[in-house]
């Protein structure tokens, strides 16, 4: 069904991270709507299924396999949705990684990917989109903090910091973008029933019980399903959300609230 989210159908987004989890509910959700969407994902198979998966809904869909962390592979997705569909409206720059180790236990490395993915990437994807949104005369950037970007942790303060970075990213870029008519706002996550947290589930030392952990994290009681997030990503790019300009909306099941 199509029409909930004003101004998202007809126009060309761009997901980053878009093959799993928040990102393919707010690819598929956007395809849904009417985009025209372009996928970058560093997970080839899972971009595939996802790009098929569309386009059998009847949506229109292109994979790009490529790491945000990567300039030359944020510059040809641009390039690759410009080209495939005329222009480019809409950012959804959504990729992440987890990282639960303190300072002193994460390896360089460690530290290394989850900047180099949660905040560079952002700033990556955003600097080469920007230009064909003030071409295409405005448009929406909606990136994916969390609730960890309020709430400080000690199980991972170098996740917490790359999210604590893109929400005054956001708020920057959102800042200085709203002269040319484009909005930028964030929609931050709680607990999210993704791969990626499936895997943190599995391979703990109790899976049963951090599964319980996770489903009593926020007080409503339960993990949030993707689609619960890819709703308010759709609205913060709708024209609904038109007055919304470096927010920073919380999705997170009551959690910071308490």
């Amino acid at each position: 069904m199509m029409g909930n989210y004003m101004g998202i159908s007809g126009r060309s987004a761009l997901v980053t991270g878009g093959a799993q989890g928040i990102g393919k509910a707010i690819a598929t959700l956007a395809a849904r709507e009417g985009a025209k969407v372009t996928i970058l994902d560093i997970n080839g198979k899972a971009l595939a299924d996802t790009v098929n998966e569309i386009i059998e809904e009847g949506g229109q869909a292109v994979g790009v396999t490529g790491d945000v962390s990567v300039a030359e592979d944020c510059q040809r997705a641009v390039e690759i949705a410009v080209a495939t569909y005329g222009g480019l409206t809409l950012l959804f720059a959504n990729a992440g990684v987890a990282l639960i180790a303190s300072v002193e236990e994460a390896s360089v490395e460690e530290i290394t990917r989850t900047l180099d993915i949660n905040l560079k990437g952002m700033i990556l994807i955003s600097k080469y989109a920007i230009p064909h949104l003030k071409t295409a005369g405005g448009g929406a950037i909606v990136t994916t903090g969390s609730e960890m970007a309020f709430s400080a942790d000690p199980a991972n303060p170098i996740y917490v910091a790359s999210k604590g970075g893109v929400v005054m990213l956001t708020k920057s870029m959102a800042l200085d973008l709203i002269k040319y008519d484009i909005r930028v706002n964030s929609v931050c996550a709680g607990v999210t029933n993704t791969p990626l947290l499936q895997r943190e589930v599995d391979t703990s030392p109790d899976p049963v019980q951090r599964a319980a952990e996770n489903a009593a994290w926020a007080p409503i009681g339960r993990i949030a399903d993707p689609m619960e997030i890819a709703h308010p990503a759709l609205f913060l790019a709708s024209d609904a959300a038109s007055f919304m300009v470096g927010s920073a909306v919380l999705v997170d099941g009551g959690f910071t609230a308490k």
